[in-house]
């Protein structure tokens, strides 16, 4: 059953959704599907789709404008989304929903905690089974996160019969709509009391869908391919010719541009001209080093690999080695994605001391263990030990050696919506009232939805 939370989407422990298995395939089965836009047998969908269209519900009451002039999501990204749904049997028409949610970047994260182009909540993610440690997190990988939403709506879709209700339930959580119909003498969609925001949720989707039903027909421009754990992605790109910057932004879910260790192969997104290479690179190269090759500087490699000569010379020694060396990678000096969501929701980095506990910790800023242990997704019973890094939402105390403030490298901004005000923003993202609107050239306090705020300059 779901907690109400109209932000992201919750699920209580227990609930019957879906089991999201993480199939490791034969390499050999693989590589008669290496040049598809999608995998369609990674995961044991029967291919059957449930609902090929969505009816559009009132979509000229979304209280938001969505043109298809204005898609979006990247080129390509769309027709991926697509064959990752109906990999699962779930309608394409589902496509349109990170348009909602997220506006297709996938690094959002909301007030409420909700991350990811599906916006998943760090519970929910991990009840159905979502990879989330220092190393991935797949509520902001696009195959991992489509993949999973494509089962929770389908389960949804199962629980209400009616794809309007299983939508109004991913949004406000499926406990909210249940009371909502046992309460209510017409049990459909559009005749029961739900919450303002979710009222608001099902118009703005149809919306974006009927938007979504005017663009062109895209080329299979992005693929999903399997590789090994334990695999440098700058490596892989090296090998196979991808922009290692493109690479890193369609993967943003491997926080050290890394595939975790272990038994459990990745899927990767790569362009589709590139995918058939990529995926026999991804399964014969060294996966923790660079196999030095006739003709390679240290200029050439780091443009490969996207890394700084000097970081490559620093970590290898001032000679080159020779061909059919090795050279070792630097770890990465990317910004995870989840930092820039941390920035966004105002969190500072505090580092435990010796005597620290979770309480006192938490009253630095005013709050309870429980809700620092929230933010770090740990048990309120967590033994912390000092060196040990918290992120904390508030204030940094002052006159603390201890804090590292959480600061990201691109603009910060913000879309308005229902019930935002200038000062809630202000108080939100750590800054003050006049400077929001000294960035927006703004001569009143007053919003409206859908505006675009700079809340935080490059």
């Amino acid at each position: 059953m779901l907690i109400s939370s109209c932000s992201g989407i919750r699920v209580r422990s227990g609930s019957s959704v879906p089991d999201q298995t993480h199939a490791v395939q034969d390499s050999t089965e693989l590589s008669i599907y290496a040049e598809q836009p999608v995998f369609q047998v990674l995961h044991g969908t029967s291919g059957r789709v449930e609902s090929e269209n969505i009816p559009l519900h009132t979509p000229h009451l979304s209280d938001l404008v969505y043109n298809s002039n204005d898609y979006p999501a990247k080129s390509g990204m769309r027709r991926l989304l697509e064959a990752l749904l109906k990999s699962q049997g779930a309608p394409s028409d589902l496509v349109a929903l990170p348009w909602v949610e997220s506006s297709y970047y996938v690094g959002d994260y909301s007030r409420a905690g909700a991350a990811g182009p599906w916006q998943f909540m760090s519970g929910t993610a991990r009840d159905l089974q979502m990879d989330m440690t220092e190393e991935v997190d797949e509520r902001y990988s696009w195959a991992a996160s489509t993949r999973t939403a494509s089962n929770y709506l389908l389960y949804l879709n199962r629980l209400f019969n009616d794809w309007h209700l299983a939508l109004a339930a991913y949004n406000c959580g499926e406990g909210t709509v249940q009371r909502a119909l046992s309460n209510a003498h017409q049990k459909q969609y559009g005749m029961i009391e739900l919450p303002g925001e979710t009222d608001a949720f099902v118009p703005r989707y149809s919306a974006a869908l009927q938007a979504v039903r005017l663009l062109e027909r895209e080329e299979p421009e992005l693929s999903v391919i399997l590789v090994p754990p334990g695999l440098d992605l700058r490596l892989l790109a090296a090998e196979s010719g991808i922009d290692p910057e493109i690479l890193a932004e369609y993967n943003r879910g491997f926080l050290r541009e890394t595939t975790p260790a272990g038994q459990r192969n990745w899927e990767v997104v790569v362009p589709s001209s590139r995918a058939s290479l990529a995926f026999q690179a991804a399964w014969s190269i060294r996966r923790d080093r660079y196999v030095v090759k006739s003709g390679d500087s240290w200029t050439s490699v780091g443009l490969a690999t996207g890394i700084a000569v000097n970081d490559l010379r620093d970590a290898n020694g001032a000679s080159m080695p020779l061909p059919g060396g090795y050279m070792l990678l630097p770890e990465s000096s990317r910004i995870p994605v989840n930092s820039d969501a941390a920035v966004r929701a105002g969190f500072f980095q505090y580092t435990v001391r010796s005597g620290d506990s979770l309480g006192g910790i938490g009253a630095l800023v005013g709050v309870s263990s429980r809700e620092v242990a929230l933010w770090n997704d740990i048990p309120a019973s967590s033994v912390i030990h000092p060196g040990q890094e918290l992120l904390l939402r508030g204030t940094p105390p002052e006159g603390s050696g201890a804090v590292t403030i959480v600061r990201a490298t691109s603009q910060i901004t913000h879309t308005v919506q229902a019930g935002d005000s200038m000062w809630d923003l202000a108080r939100e993202y750590g800054v003050s009232v006049e400077q929001i609107m000294e960035l927006n050239n703004k001569n009143s306090a007053a919003l409206s939805i859908g505006e675009n705020l700079i809340i935080k300059p490059e």
